[in-house]
């Protein structure tokens, strides 16, 4: 979470993450109180806690994919973050769907789970994944939303800094305990599509790099400051 933010302080150049986590882990949304769960609890279990620089409501990242992309306000992206979900949505939708198409051409393993491909943007359509006035981001969806089989499959969530703004998003590979009626990929994607997709959709070319020495600066400043503080963590 502190290298995402300190690519939005820094500001050097348009970067695409992908990450999965190390242990199972909650993030809580910038503005969510954390109240809003049982975190002692969740902890006691095994879970991290923490929380992201960027907004919405908690999500449990065990089987899932997460990206964060960063980027400046001009082209595909202006107009507003949610102008620019949509162009990310649309692309990382029609990425997945091909990429479904060629899982069930190839076949799968015995035992293992495929989605069929009809992902989508949610748009004004009610789904069986929601729960009102649930804490869990994937009970809680919005128009510009993924989904697969009329659930909750991929949410995002944007920041705004100086004409950047850094996007996080989460993409469900198998829907955890937390949250059982949500959809699930089934899946682990091709990372070199989604790329090439959201590359091709932004007119980014994105290719392999390192970290600067004055991103990593900013990031353990970041960290030391806002994400190993147990009072960010915990704002109520």
């Amino acid at each position: 979470m502190a290298r995402d933010e300190a690519l939005l302080t820094e500001r050097k150049v348009p970067t695409l993450r992908f990450y999965s986590w190390l242990r199972p882990t909650l993030s809580l949304g910038y503005f969510q109180t954390a109240d809003d769960l049982p975190l002692e609890q969740m902890r006691a279990q095994g879970f991290d806690i923490v929380r992201r620089s960027t907004g919405g409501k908690a999500i449990l990242h065990q089987h899932e994919l997460t990206y964060s992309l960063c980027v400046p306000e001009t082209g595909a992206i202006q107009g507003g973050p949610a102008a620019a979900m949509s162009a990310i949505h649309e692309a990382l939708a029609s990425e997945l769907v091909r990429q479904t198409g060629e899982v069930g051409t190839l076949g799968t393993a015995a035992g293992s789970k495929r989605a069929d491909n009809n992902i989508s943007m949610r748009a004004d359509s009610t789904l069986l994944s929601d729960n009102s006035g649930s804490a869990w981001c994937f009970e809680d969806s919005s128009p510009l939303d993924l989904i697969l089989e009329q659930r909750k499959l991929l949410g995002s969530a944007a920041r705004r800094k100086n004409g950047w703004v850094l996007f996080h998003g989460s993409l469900v590979l198998q829907r955890p305990e937390a949250n059982p009626g949500i959809a699930e990929l089934g899946f682990q994607p091709n990372l070199e599509g989604l790329t090439t997709a959201l590359g091709h959709a932004l007119n980014y070319r994105f290719e392999d790099g390192l970290w600067s020495p004055e991103e990593l600066q900013q990031a353990e400043r970041i960290r030391q400051e806002k994400y190993a503080r147990e009072s960010f963590t915990l704002m109520r």
